[in-house]
Parts: structure tokens; C-alpha cells; sequence
């Protein structure tokens, strides 16, 4: 095993353990433990350093901007430079209020200490929706369909999104609703996350993606 590779696994073991902490303090007290959603300036505020560029749709138009694939070996303890990503623009969907669907894929290049290649290790399906309450009637379709199909779902504290978890064997999911955003997060099972240590790594991606998927004006 590598000195880099090493490196990387101890970096995973801190985001579990640190998103672990996160948990306990979520169900001691969700007022107080609730990791919080960052929150937009106003109109005339000085926009915040961290705030994603302005754009005109609704959704980031690069899935790299939504969690950068040079990043994401960091994310998932995978050697570095071992991932990819693909993008997919779906069509509009006007009968659910659907404006615009985006899926990416994050696949392994392959080598020492890393999936095989073209291994999807990560998929982020974002979606952006005529309003809130569009975006929320999809979310409980897509969980009425989980639940017939014998997936619980688990309610995830996140702050002001509503985040629900779903411990899928063909692949453990994050669904997070924040205004008219929707954004799922699937891992591969055990590619290369263990499955139970597959729901603190999806909050972690799921807090990183958030500040860029939602809109400036928080809608």
C-alpha cells in the first residue's frame, strides 16, 4: 500500500468520523446538532466568497462544479487523480413541473488501490423545478416508489432541506429537497465506500453540493 493511498484512506476516516459527530449531535437535539444549509445574501448584500458564479439556468451547468472530480478521490479515500466524471442533460418534463434534469456520473480511471475502470462509484441526479412545492410532490412520488419496493426511507436532519435516506442494496441513496432543487446521491455498494459507512458520506457530499446546486435567491 502506497504513502498516497494511505493518505487517503486516513482522509476518508476523518470525514466519516467528523459526519459521525455530526449525527450524534442530530439526535440528541436537531436544534442544536442540525448541520446548517448555508444561507444566500439578501438584495445589496456583499456576495458571500464561497457563492457559486451567477448563471441563468437553474442548475450548474458543469457537473464539476457541483463536486469537482479532481476532489473527489479525496471524498471517497480513493488515489488521487482515479476519477472521472460524465454528464447527462435530460429533457423538461412539464407535466411534473420539471424544468431542467442533469445526471452525473463519477466513474474510476482504474489503477493501484482503486476500483476497476469505468466503475460508477458515484451518481448525482439533479433536477430543477418550476417551484417548491413541484419539487417536493416529486420527491414523495419517488419515495412512495422506494417504499413499495420494500426501501425505508430514513429522515436525514440537514438544516433547512429536507434530506431523506434510503439503505438500497443496489445502491445506498441520499435524496435532499432544498427549495425547487432536488438532488439524489447514489453510492456503488462497496465501491469503494462500505455500505455502513455509506450514509455520513453521502451527507458530506450532499453539504459540499448544496451551496452551488441551489439558486442564488435561495427559491
Amino acid at each position: 500500500m502506497s504513502r498516497r493511498y494511505r493518505a487517503r484512506r486516513a482522509l476518508l476516516a476523518g470525514t466519516l468520523a467528523a459526519a459521525a459527530l455530526v449525527a450524534a449531535a442530530c439526535s440528541s437535539g436537531a436544534s442544536a446538532g442540525t448541520p446548517p444549509i448555508p444561507e444566500f445574501p439578501g438584495p445589496g448584500a456583499a456576495p458571500a466568497t464561497s457563492a457559486p458564479p451567477p448563471r441563468n439556468s437553474i442548475l450548474p451547468t458543469e457537473c464539476d462544479q457541483v463536486l469537482s472530480s479532481e476532489q473527489m478521490p479525496n471524498y471517497l479515500g480513493l488515489p488521487l487523480g482515479s476519477v472521472r466524471v460524465t454528464a447527462l442533460r435530460d429533457v423538461p418534463a412539464p407535466s411534473v413541473g420539471r424544468l431542467e434534469r442533469v445526471t452525473c456520473n463519477y466513474l474510476s480511471q482504474g489503477g493501484p488501490g482503486a476500483p476497476p475502470s469505468n466503475t460508477l462509484v458515484l451518481k448525482v441526479l439533479t433536477s430543477g423545478y418550476t417551484d417548491p412545492q413541484a419539487a417536493s410532490a416529486q420527491s414523495r412520488v419517488n419515495r412512495d416508489a422506494q417504499a413499495s419496493a420494500g426501501v425505508p426511507a430514513q429522515p436525514v436532519p440537514m438544516g433547512a432541506a429536507e434530506a431523506v435516506y434510503y439503505p438500497d442494496p443496489d445502491g445506498p441513496v441520499l435524496v435532499v429537497v432544498y427549495g425547487r432543487v432536488t438532488a439524489s446521491f447514489t453510492l456503488t455498494p462497496d465501491r469503494p465506500v462500505p455500505v455502513d459507512q455509506a450514509q455520513p458520506v453521502l451527507v458530506d457530499l450532499a453539504l459540499r453540493a448544496l451551496p452551488v446546486l441551489v439558486p442564488q435567491s435561495g427559491s
